[in-house]
């Protein structure tokens, strides 16, 4: 990614929730209240959501789960462990959340994917807790900038996992990475982002395109947008 472009990314982010938050004659409107569990749901984006995001059409939608994966045995680098993939258990287990949902879209909907998102939230006890997990993020994912991740499952290559250089606020975290080679080859981006009681954690990977995918950080947006204020 060319320098300054993530910083785009992440500025507009910003400028979206400071302009979402104004009324009544600009002014500022209350900062999202604590979110319940029995919402996360209802937070995610619906398929017709993604595909507006990802350009895509009819992505296929897996059920939500609530499930924390584990995948340590591939890629023992913590530092880079909860970049390369959403939901990891020894990334979150120690900071206490209380629940997630997460959902898999991609189209077409087999393991030859051309594009793909997770999404998930994770709800925390309090808004300090969720702070303190991202402020924890913020120190792993700033070691794994620039970071080729490969990784071998039953003595097969995975597609190789390049990272590219870390943009990152006071609520948001944001890294392009490149997945596989040559024909195979997919533009991505992960985002973590804080936001009252909660983590939004999410992935988002299309065909390689002159301009760099943004679709992880435009996917925040979307489920920031539908907060209770």
């Amino acid at each position: 990614m060319p320098d300054g472009v993530g910083s785009i990314a992440v500025a507009a982010f910003l400028i979206v929730i400071g302009l979402a938050g104004c009324a009544d004659g600009g002014t500022p409107a209350a900062p999202p209240r604590p979110v319940p569990d029995a919402a996360l749901p209802g937070l995610l984006l619906s398929p017709q959501e993604i595909d507006a995001v990802l350009g895509t059409t009819g992505i296929a939608a897996h059920p939500q789960t609530d499930t924390m994966g584990d995948h340590r045995n591939l890629l023992s680098n913590l530092n880079c462990l909860g970049v390369w993939q959403v939901d990891e258990a020894p990334i979150y287990d120690s900071s206490h959340y209380k629940t997630l949902r997460q959902q898999l879209l991609r189209s077409p909907d087999s393991d030859q994917w051309d594009s793909l998102a997770v999404q998930s939230v994770v709800s925390y006890r309090t808004a300090d807790a969720a702070h303190t997990f991202f402020a924890e993020s913020a120190q792993r994912w700033s070691k794994c900038t620039n970071h080729t991740v490969n990784v071998r499952i039953n003595d097969q290559a995975m597609p190789k996992w390049v990272s590219g250089d870390l943009d990152r606020s006071d609520i948001l975290l944001a890294m392009p990475y490149t997945r596989g080679a040559g024909a195979e080859a997919r533009s991505c981006q992960r985002a973590l982002a804080v936001a009252a009681n909660l983590i939004l954690d999410i992935q988002a990977c299309r065909p390689p395109q002159e301009q760099p995918v943004t679709a992880a950080v435009d996917i925040v947006e979307k489920i920031e947008a539908k907060l209770p204020r």
